[in-house]
């Protein structure tokens, strides 16, 4: 087997790539390749040309970032159906690992995964890409969308841009009017924030759910009625606290296999695809794929 870590040299802290290749060149026999990425998106290519180059090989991929780095990744293959992946994680949010709860800390681990089990995981295929852990309009997609514009804000400290990118999300983030349709059940209206979810969270401490099943075919949501401005804080609060009373109480919320969803003015938006954000498209059709992902895990761990 060849062993390919993809690294996103931009997550994590600056020693993350240097401090890898010295840990896999302590490996005896493994037979590897790294590839650093050069800019957003670069991993969809990579894994494109990898494939090629390598076709009749038995191949292993390590997504070796955050949670974009994965998604992007993701995207390249001709077919998941016969990729292993595994989730090295060094990024700002490594959203989907927090279904494996405390076990997730093992996946730091590099020799533990490469030494790791195979488990069949679900993920969720769109019209416009595939993601593992969630897809979400509104504020959550204002937040990435100012996040990238004040990610050089991180020379006064890591949370600096994500911080700013909440505030202009409360502040700024109007309602949209939006036609749903999830397993032949319809909802249209004003909406502040819809999440689908296949994890149980998203933007590394906002939980919207206190479990997740990612093996049995069916995803989460969470549907946010027009709240803007501060009168959202509770929910974010309630979001960090876990406290799934008060969402309960406050949202609209339910499994779904498949989701269409578009604007009732049929203008395009913005959906935050696994902190990827896709702006061009005016309407989106997603399903959750059951035990179509081939995830590494440390031997043992399961969700």
């Amino acid at each position: 087997m060849t062993h390919i870590f993809i690294v996103n040299p931009n997550a994590g802290n600056q020693t993350f790539a240097d401090d890898l290749r010295r840990k896999l060149l302590d490996i005896k026999g493994l037979n590897y390749f790294v590839f650093n990425t050069r800019y957003a998106g670069n991993e969809t290519e990579i894994i494109k040309e990898i494939q090629k180059i390598f076709e009749d090989e038995k191949l292993r991929f390590y997504c070796c970032g955050g949670s974009g780095t994965m998604r992007n990744m993701l995207n390249g293959f001709d077919d998941l159906d016969s990729a292993e992946v595994a989730f090295f994680p060094c990024g700002m949010t490594n959203d989907f690992l927090k279904v494996f709860g405390k076990e997730q800390d093992r996946f730091h681990n590099i020799n533990e995964l490469i030494a790791g089990d195979v488990i069949d995981v679900d993920y969720i295929k769109s019209n416009h890409g595939v993601a593992i852990n969630a897809l979400s309009v509104g504020y959550d997609s204002t937040c990435v969308r100012k996040y990238e514009q004040y990610r050089g804000l991180k020379i006064f400290g890591d949370n600096i841009p994500y911080t700013l990118s909440v505030i202009y999300a409360l502040l700024f983030s109007k309602s949209n009017e939006y036609e749903i349709e999830i397993d032949g059940r319809y909802y249209e209206g004003e909406i502040s924030e819809i999440v689908f979810n296949n994890g149980l969270n998203m933007g590394g401490n906002m939980y919207l759910y206190p479990g997740a099943n990612v093996s049995d075919g069916k995803g989460t949501f969470r549907m946010f009625v027009s709240k803007s401005g501060f009168r959202a804080i509770p929910y974010f609060k309630a979001m960090q606290e876990k406290d799934f009373k008060t969402l309960d109480d406050n949202t609209t919320y339910g499994n779904f296999e498949k989701v269409k969803i578009r604007r009732k003015d049929r203008m395009p938006f913005a959906m935050n695809m696994d902190g990827e954000l896709l702006e061009e498209h005016d309407e989106w059709e997603a399903e959750i794929v059951r035990k179509g992902l081939h995830l590494v895990v440390p031997k043992g761990v399961r969700v």
